[in-house]
Parts: structure tokens; sequence; C-alpha cells
């Protein structure tokens, strides 16, 4: 769809996507800790061959700046664009009291009381975000420094595949399927022109629309703000600080609604809760039943010496059911 043809804010959500797709066998590297590892591969009979992979609440992550970092450039962008005439005063005065909200509203597919018909669809209950991070980038020294604190560390390599199980609700109702994806994918974005970029075409695309309507639908400014609101919660996520570059970080968004649905069948997982840095922190454990065919190899941190860590690394990989290759990090460092 071209920006031609935007003439009402569902043509805004058809065009602007956002979700990454990897091609099914790229492969993502998740750097973690001794204990890190072995809460991942677990040595339990009844959890052989599985991985477990802890998603945090976006509102606790490390890094509380992300945030900010995208409303600071969003509120640049406006001001820029006002400037140069491609936006009115008017759109701007509704732009500038933007804040990116606390939640997020989702779509759910439920299945219909009917026989033979479609399924409906329960809109957009509030939901809470859980974020899992992995990185496009192998033997990485920043990452090896970062996770390798006093005891090792590990990095995994997986298939960027392996939550598709955990990315569909399906209903069998007479050859109709429904489909909700409750797990979305970013690469994350640092690169500045990019994100630049990417927040002007929203903001010039939804100004298009808000021109359009503005004169004739009551409820254009909402519309257009809550699309701008919907954009900026997403870039939240896609965009860091190009400080972080060297990461080259993949995440995994998780979308739990924060009260069931009373129409929605599915068992949703449940929260716990962890301490982290002497931080109460929710997450949710997604478990990978068939782990075995999605983790490849195990890298070991270049900062462990012991010239046993292989040996018990493959002998622990080994009694927990999985059987990948394990090798030393190459990266030469004193």
């Amino acid at each position: 769809m071209t920006s031609l043809l935007l003439k009402n804010f569902r043509d805004l959500y058809n065009k602007h996507q956002f979700s990454d797709n990897l091609p099914n066998y790229s492969v993502l590297w998740h750097y973690t800790s001794v204990n890190g590892l072995m809460g991942i591969v677990q040595n339990a009979t009844s959890e052989h061959g599985k991985l477990h992979f802890w998603f945090t609440r976006s509102d606790c992550l490390n890094d509380t700046s992300e945030g900010m970092h995208v409303l600071d450039l969003f509120k640049r962008i406006c001001c820029e664009l006002l400037s140069k005439g491609q936006i009115s005063n008017a759109f701007y005065e509704c732009l500038k009291h933007i804040e990116i909200p606390n939640s997020h509203f989702v779509s759910f597919p439920v299945p219909s009381d009917e026989k033979y018909t479609h399924m409906s669809v329960l809109d957009c209950p509030e939901c809470d975000a859980y974020i899992c991070s992995f990185s496009l980038k192998e033997d990485s020294l920043d990452m090896w420094r970062y996770y390798s604190k006093g005891d090792g560390g590990y990095a995994l390599k997986l298939y960027a595949f392996m939550f598709d199980k955990h990315k569909e609700y399906e209903y069998s109702d007479y050859d109709e399927k429904a489909v909700f994806s409750n797990i979305s994918s970013y690469k994350v974005i640092y690169d500045e022109a990019t994100k630049q970029n990417m927040l002007e075409n929203v903001i010039l695309d939804t100004f298009k629309v808000y021109e359009q309507l503005i004169e004739t639908e009551p409820d254009c400014e909402e519309n257009a703000m809550g699309f701008i609101k919907h954009a900026l919660k997403i870039f939240q996520f896609q965009f860091k600080h190009d400080c972080y570059a060297s990461e080259q970080e993949y995440r995994f968004v998780f979308y739990r609604p924060c009260s069931k649905p009373e129409l929605l069948q599915n068992e949703l997982p449940e929260v716990k809760y962890r301490s982290q840095n002497g931080v109460i922190v929710p997450y949710i454990d997604l478990t990978i039943e068939n782990g075995a065919s999605y983790l490849s190899e195990v890298l070991i941190s270049p900062f462990i010496k012991s010239k046993v860590v292989k040996k018990t690394t493959q002998e622990y990989l080994s009694q927990c059911g999985i059987n990948c290759e394990v090798r030393h990090s190459e990266l030469p460092v004193r």
C-alpha cells in the first residue's frame, strides 16, 4: 500500500505492521551466565529436552532509558516537521502532549458459539508486555564482558523459529482456524537516520489521514493520536541508543492480558517473580518442549580458563537431554 491510498485509520494500521519476520533458519545467540544456562536447560527428569526462557516485564528492563529515548526523538522530529511546514500547527499541538502509554491493547480471536461460523474477535484487552532478548552477533567481546561477571558465561546458538508454537492460539471449528500471534519479534534499531525516517513516515502518514478526516469525523483527532501512541509503544521496544549498537539485539515480545478475558479459552502463562539487583521483577517462563531441536551449539566464554569446563558442560547438557556441540570462544583475551 502506498501513502496515496491512505484514506482512513484502518489503512494506517494495515500499512505499518512494525513486527519483523526473520527467515526460519536464521540464527540467534543468547548470552547468559552459568546460572542462566542451568535455568534454561534444567536437570530434572520432567524437563529433559526442554528449554526455558524468562520473559521480563517491559517496565523492569535493565535499560530504563529506552522509553525516554524514543519520546525525545519523536518530539524533536515533530518540531522539525512543523518548522518545515510538513505538518500543521493544529496537528503539532496534538502531538506535543503525547506520552507513551503504560498499557498495550491487543486483539484476540475467540471461537464462535454458532456452528459453521467464522471466528469473532475480542478487541483489544489490556496487556502487559514481556521481553526476552537475543543477539545476532556470534562471539561478541562486549556481550562476554557483560555476562562473564566472575562466574563465567555461555552463548547459546538457537534457531529463530523456536517460539513459533507459542505464537499461535489455534481453534478448530469445522476447518476454520483463528490464530492470535501473542509473540511479536523485533530487530533492535540503533541507527539514528533509520529511526528518524521510520518516525517521520508514521507522523506524516497519520497527518495525511488526519487532514482528510478532521472536518467530517468527530473522533479524528483521538484516532490519530491513538495510532501515534500505538507506534511509539512499539518503537519503544524497537529503538535503542546507538551506544548499544554492538549488542545487535533481537527481541521477542510476549503480550499477556492483565486479566483473562471471559471469552478467551486459552490458558495464560503464570506470572512469576524473582529478585534482581535488589528489586522484585515479574517474569514469564516460556517452555520450548522440543528444545533439543532448536539449540545447536553452546559457546563457552573466553574468560573461563578451566580446562574441564567443556567436559562438565557436555556432561550436564547430556544429562538434561540436550546433545549439541560445545566449544570455547575463539577470542584471544587476557
